[in-house]
């Protein structure tokens, strides 16, 4: 299930109604919430106002109310739970052994399975809650495999030929960017001169993963010419180079890197919030902001101290999953830019079914209200504007 077919949503020809909260001063600024399988509005409270930054109203069908249920939960409450998949039980299953939560559990059914909240919640609980007096059949999930520590230790310094580092130090001085590069662990990588490692480190301070990125002089990545003609974006992960480089040389793949690389181990790319590190010293109570890339986090950390910076990865990965770590916290998404606005229409929808399983969380508008066409088109984010740069340029070279 795709977060377009979440039931209610708000319809791109909006429906509009008073806000509650605006007064009789401000009329018909509410766009309301639809039934997509009717067409129908919803009750007149559930929408959000168009003068976000001056009311800021905003109540969800899938935020949960006094009641302790959404206004979904409650529609869903009242229907028949219909018939129930087995393989949906298989599903969850799997999904504990490999120790994933069962809220996740119960996310996963919903949006991958096509489950109903009333189906879900029934299979969880007899995952989670029944005596196993006939346990399912589960089949093991691959080896865990991460990336050595003392490979990050290694990318660690350097930064005197690191061009990100380069970057920061030139605009926000020394003291600054040096923060940054130690409070996101930014390392240094030969792939390419001058090139940057993001590393993806989780909750449990295990390295996940490590992205490779080589940018211009604003703050863009470099875009160059393959020697098949192909224009490509200076962008890989550190163990396809780590392989890359073995292969060069002709040497045996570490023991580390032949598990990363084997396909019957659960390896992603970058599984987790890019910045989590920070959550160890932070105050409970601190709010997080989410954006889409690592440079958008570590250059939006000196202009909003009063948030923790962290970074989804790419558009498609905001999840329930990924967000378990900033459950707890209040949290404020920034999305990139897009042509016609789908990026922010993308994740106002999952953030508004993520509100109904007790997510606090908003969409900040800031871009959308604020960027012309132009900047819209091409896909601008938070950092563009932060640092009032143009578009990137490209390296017309080779690199092979």
């Amino acid at each position: 299930m795709s977060a377009n077919t979440y039931r209610y949503q708000l319809p791109k020809k909006a429906i509009k109604s008073d806000c509650p909260n605006c007064g009789p001063k401000h009329r018909r600024t509410l766009s309301r919430y639809i039934d997509t399988t009717t067409g129908e509005p919803l009750p007149d409270q559930y929408g959000r106002c168009d003068r976000e930054s001056n009311c800021g109203y905003h109540l969800s069908p899938y935020h949960k109310g006094p009641s302790g249920k959404s206004y979904a939960q409650e529609v869903w409450a009242r229907n028949s739970v219909g018939p129930i998949a087995k393989e949906w039980f298989t599903v969850a299953g799997r999904q504990k052994y490999r120790g994933i939560g069962r809220q996740t559990i119960l996310t996963d059914l919903i949006q991958m399975e096509g489950a109903t909240l009333e189906q879900a919640e029934r299979v969880v609980a007899y995952i989670f809650d029944q005596p196993a007096r006939a346990p399912l059949s589960v089949v093991p999930a691959g080896k865990l495999c991460t990336i050595p520590d003392e490979v990050l230790h290694q990318s660690l310094g350097h930064y005197e030929r690191n061009q990100f580092a380069v970057l920061l130090r030139n605009h926000f001085g020394t003291d600054v960017a040096d923060d940054l590069l130690k409070r996101f662990n930014i390392g240094t990588s030969g792939r390419w001169p001058g090139a940057c490692v993001f590393w993806y480190i989780d909750e449990r301070q295990r390295v996940r993963g490590g992205q490779i990125k080589l940018f211009d002089e604003t703050f863009h990545t470099v875009k160059y010419i393959f020697r098949d003609g192909e224009k490509r974006s200076a962008t890989t992960w550190v163990h396809s180079a780590y392989a890359r480089r073995c292969d060069q040389q002709n040497l045996p793949y570490p023991a580390w890197l032949a598990e990363y690389l084997d396909e019957q181990n659960d390896v992603q790319k970058s599984p987790c919030l890019f910045g989590l590190p920070q959550l160890q010293d932070a105050s409970p109570e601190k709010p997080v902001a989410i954006v889409e890339a690592p440079k958008t986090a570590v250059v939006s950390t000196p202009y909003f101290p009063d948030f923790i910076w962290l970074a989804v990865g790419a558009l498609s990965y905001l999840n329930a999953d990924r967000l378990a770590p900033v459950r707890n916290r209040r949290i404020e998404l920034f999305p990139d830019l897009s042509r016609d606005g789908s990026a922010f229409e993308r994740w106002n929808r999952v953030a508004n079914e993520l509100m109904g399983l007790g997510f606090r969380i908003t969409v900040s508008t800031y871009l959308e209200e604020n960027a012309t066409q132009p900047e819209k088109d091409a896909g601008l984010d938070l950092a563009d504007f932060l640092l009032d740069q143009g578009l990137g340029a490209y390296y017309e070279g080779e690199f092979w």
